[in-house]
């Protein structure tokens, strides 16, 4: 989800289920500031929503930067014909790890036999792969 597309949801009913745990930290100061202002400026948001979409946003962001790394063929690509490899790289490890806890949180809503939250193979072309 890109930032711009945030505010377009927030003009939405949010529908998201959350923990059973209620997580806490603390914020620096000017972030907790800004966040203020953001229930502000959509008083129909809860902070809980509003925090959830910027850390969603945050999060795809880092997920998406991870690097590929080229690991065992996996086939070809349909659409250009360039081979296609599973990524062994740090996506593949935050996508297990974020299943294992996805899994773990589920159980703890009652879901007895929740589907994992990633389940595709994480794949990669040598186009995907920085130098």
């Amino acid at each position: 989800m890109k930032n711009s597309e945030l505010i377009k949801l927030w003009a939405l009913p949010d529908n998201s289920r959350v923990t059973s745990k209620q997580l806490s930290f603390r914020l620096p100061v000017h972030v907790a500031a800004k966040i203020s202002a953001l229930c502000d400026l959509f008083p129909n948001k809860t902070r809980t929503e509003i925090i959830g979409d910027l850390l969603t946003s945050a999060l795809e962001g880092v997920e998406y930067s991870f690097p590929s790394i080229k690991g065992e063929p996996f086939g070809m690509n349909d659409e250009d014909g360039d081979a296609l490899y599973i990524d062994v790289g740090k996506g593949r490890d935050f996508r297990n790890a974020a299943n294992k806890y996805y899994i773990e949180l589920e159980k703890e809503l009652g879901n007895e036999k929740p589907e994992p939250l990633y389940d595709a193979q994480l794949l990669c072309t040598v186009h995907d792969l920085k130098k």
